[in-house]
């Protein structure tokens, strides 16, 4: 007698997603998504980096295996399983697997992620009333591609936008401090602050998510904003100071000062290059000075023709800064003011000599008198 024997398959499966190259700037910050929608309380979730776990969920529970390398830079989501890794550094480059196991579906997805070293700096300070350009990091989104800017880790963006949904929006805020001074880029999705205020000091962040990847890229901009003096008056003949207030300049930036349509300074870091301009009536000849540390520009023996708007503009791969100066050369110079002095102090000797020589000749003469009158008692 023949046995028959049956054999029930369960409806449990298997998926398999090959790996994803990401690259991340140092210091920025990268989320891995895994594509699913609901961990159920039953599954098993673990990451690894380099065969090493780093990261799992237990029910409800997200825990982080002890590593000193990740220690405080690990974000697990609960309800995705998705992995922020913030503050990327270059030893934080390698693979990074993560494993979902239920009796329902078994997955895998594999991200290759390699840092980028960057020298920059992260932090920017500004003047009261200057324009900020916060750049995405991105030469042109795509159709599919979703963008979100964030101030003070606030839920609600203040910038948006998401082309597959026809969603490109600026948002003036909670408390309505960014009215009338938000532009987007249509492009890059690059945000400018206009006539920006000390309220807008704080840290801006900018999530970006393609539709054809399985990671997001967070760039953050800490921006301080100082009051200062924007208009400068200075005497004919002397010398006035434009500061830039940039403790020094860093190897990407691209730095410009301009006068109505001339430009009068152009520092580029990168190929080492300083350089000042005489304009086309050589109205600055010889008498501009560039600090190669700072940017800072010095102007001596002024004259009334060098009264006018100045214009600085600061470009780095992360952000760019526009500023203006008014400047106004008054009066005579210090030297003409001498002279006028000089004259003056001059005038009142010869007057005075004369009174002088009369009113010693009156003492004297009276003196006479009174030696006569007393002879003949």
């Amino acid at each position: 007698m023949k046995r028959a024997f049956i054999l029930f398959l369960f409806p449990l499966f298997t998926i398999g997603v090959f790996g994803e190259s990401v690259s991340v700037k140092e210091g920025d910050s990268v989320t891995l998504h895994t594509d699913v929608t609901d961990i159920k309380t039953d599954d098993e979730i673990e990451w690894r980096f380099n065969s090493t776990r780093i990261a799992r969920v237990t029910g409800n529970n997200a825990i982080y295996d002890e590593d000193v390398k990740f220690k405080d830079r690990l974000q697990l989501n609960i309800q995705t399983g998705d992995l922020k890794i913030s503050n990327f550094r270059i030893t934080d480059s390698g693979l990074y697997k993560f494993e979902i196991n239920s009796p329902r579906v078994s997955s895998e997805k594999t991200f290759s992620v390699s840092g980028v070293s960057y020298t920059g700096v992260k932090s920017l300070s500004v003047l009261v009333g200057d324009s900020v350009s916060l750049h995405s990091g991105v030469p042109e989104l795509q159709r599919d591609d979703v963008l979100l800017w964030r101030f003070e880790h606030q839920n609600t963006p203040v910038a948006e936008i998401n082309r597959k949904v026809g969603i490109f929006n600026t948002y003036d805020g909670p408390d309505e401090r960014f009215r009338d001074r938000l532009q987007l880029d249509y492009w890059t999705g690059s945000l400018t602050i206009r006539d920006i205020g000390t309220s807008h000091s704080g840290v801006y962040e900018v999530d970006i998510r393609s539709g054809s990847s399985g990671y997001t890229t967070h760039k953050s901009f800490n921006v301080t904003v100082s009051d200062a003096v924007k208009s400068v008056s200075v005497t004919k003949g002397g010398t006035v100071t434009l500061l830039i207030n940039v403790t020094e300049i860093q190897k990407d930036d691209l730095i410009q000062w301009i006068f109505g349509d001339i430009k009068l300074a152009e520092i580029l870091k990168a190929d080492q290059r300083f350089s000042t301009y005489d304009g086309a009536d050589e109205r600055f000849r010889d008498r501009l000075k560039l600090d190669n540390q700072t940017g800072s520009l010095n102007i001596t023996d002024t004259r009334t023709t060098h009264s006018g708007l100045y214009e600085l503009k600061i470009r780095s791969s992360r952000w760019f800064i526009n500023r203006r100066i008014t400047v106004t050369v008054t009066g005579l110079s210090p030297a003409a003011i001498a002279g006028i002095v000089g004259g003056v102090v001059g005038v009142i000797i010869l007057v005075a000599v004369p009174v002088a020589v009369h009113v010693n000749a009156v003492v004297i003469n009276h003196r006479r008198k009174i030696a006569e009158l007393e002879s003949r008692r």
